[in-house]
Formats: structure tokens, sequence, C-alpha cells
């Protein structure tokens, strides 16, 4: 379960890093268990898409040791993403593909 990949938002460009630790932080902080996250994704899409590209980018701030002052409020962040329909498309793709990878892609997922 990994993958990286960047986001752009609001002309700023972040990279979102969903490992093992991002999920941590966000079933600790948002109360869910990790064996919940399919369901959550499928049920709340536009709460749950937002939420793990934001905790894979601040998970990417703290694995490469950045401060944590260049990450913006979550309100923002999701907005930007649910600003149009391709994006929350876009972020969805991404997220699976961390989750289960692309055999045809090997710079991308489950490394």
């Amino acid at each position: 379960l990994s993958g990286k990949f960047d986001v752009t938002l609001g002309g700023k460009k972040f990279v979102c890093h969903l490992s093992m630790n991002a999920f941590r932080i966000l079933c600790e902080r948002e109360n869910l268990n990790f064996s919940e996250m399919d369901s959550y994704l499928k049920e709340k899409p536009l709460s749950a898409v937002p939420k793990v590209v934001y905790y894979g980018v601040l998970n990417n701030l703290m694995f490469t040791n950045k401060s944590l002052d260049k990450m913006p409020e979550f309100d923002w962040f999701a907005a930007q993403i649910l600003n149009d329909q391709s994006s929350l498309e876009e972020y969805t793709g991404k997220i699976a593909l961390a989750f289960g990878g692309d055999p045809e892609d090997e710079e991308s997922g489950n490394k």
C-alpha cells in the first residue's frame, strides 16, 4: 500500500504520499478503522477523497521533514478538489492505484 503523486490546487503544487502512515493519520484523526476505508470511500466520496489526499500531503511533509506551516486548511483543500468533477475522479483513480497498483505502471501504486 503506497503511492505518490502530484497535486496542484489553487496554483500550488503538493506531493501526496499515500502510505500506511498516511492512513494511520487519517484513521486516528477521523475516528475510522482501516477496515472501513473501502466503504468510506464508496459511501462518502465527497468527504473521503479530499481527506485521503489531504492526509497524504500531510504525510509527505512529515516524511520529508518539511514545515507543516506549508499545509493549507482542510476546507480550502477540499474546496479546490471539489471545484470540478474531473479532479474528484482523477484523485479517486490515484487513490485506487495506491491501494492496489497498476501492473502496467511501475511508477505508481503498491510498492
